[in-house]
């Protein structure tokens, strides 16, 4: 009888944790970052891979993104890649997301599945009410068109010459950017883009790229109660 008190007041508990760390707001989804992609000018090529300086202009903050195209998949009939993003951010572990994503001629489409991991800890598989709609909060691409084409020239980068265009670009909301496009830095065909929120640079880029996540991802709900039992045990 002692026991199943014990047991039930432990379940208790941690259906109790669980909504506290909800309440808490540690439903968001860590190391999410919004960002531009020109339509027309994403290419789904396996293995490629650039890097990243993005400043962030409203919080004054600077950090750095991978993003990979790996492999390919087909659902239903139709093209699948996955993607991942690296987010490296000054005094917190990276965040990897690895998204499913459909490939459409406008750039990623519906993503069917995702994965987060925060470094040194469990990765994790996301909620589908989290890939799609008003509470979609991976992958959030901002999509623009090109308005007007200004001037090519070519410029270094990593040791490497490359040829870039200048445009003017706008996304549906009428938000403009500028962006300087080469198709040589893959898959986001992005050397720099600026906007009123963000500029992002590219430092690097490559081929080879592989995933980084490590390890089985575990539900949302459970990496959820695995970290306020950490947070617990490390104030003990």
């Amino acid at each position: 009888m002692k026991r199943r008190i014990v047991g039930r007041i432990l379940v208790a508990s941690t259906i109790t944790l669980f909504a506290v760390a909800i309440a808490a707001g540690q439903e968001n989804i860590p190391g999410q970052k919004q960002f531009p992609i020109l339509q027309d000018g994403f290419h789904f090529e396996p293995g490629t891979w650039t890097t990243y300086s993005i400043l962030d202009k409203v919080k004054n903050e600077t950090y750095k993104m991978k993003f990979s195209s790996l492999t390919r998949e087909t659902i239903q009939g139709k093209p699948y890649s996955w993607l991942e993003i690296e987010i490296e951010m000054k005094d917190a572990p990276s965040v990897v997301t690895s998204i499913l994503t459909e490939e459409t001629g406008q750039g990623p489409g519906r993503i069917e599945k995702a994965i987060v991991q925060v470094r040194g800890m469990s990765a994790f598989t996301v909620p589908q009410k989290y890939l799609e709609g008003q509470d979609q909060a991976v992958a959030e691409f901002k999509p623009a068109h090109i308005v007007r084409k200004l001037e090519n020239r070519k410029i270094a980068l990593a040791g490497k010459t490359i040829d870039v265009l200048a445009v003017e670009a706008e996304n549906d909301k009428g938000e403009k950017l500028t962006a300087q496009v080469s198709l040589q830095i893959l898959p986001i065909a992005l050397y720099e883009a600026d906007t009123a929120d963000m500029k992002m640079t590219a430092l690097d880029f490559g081929g080879g790229a592989k995933t980084t996540i490590e390890g089985m991802p575990i539900p949302f709900a459970l990496w959820i109660i695995e970290q306020v039992a950490d947070a617990l045990t490390k104030k003990k």
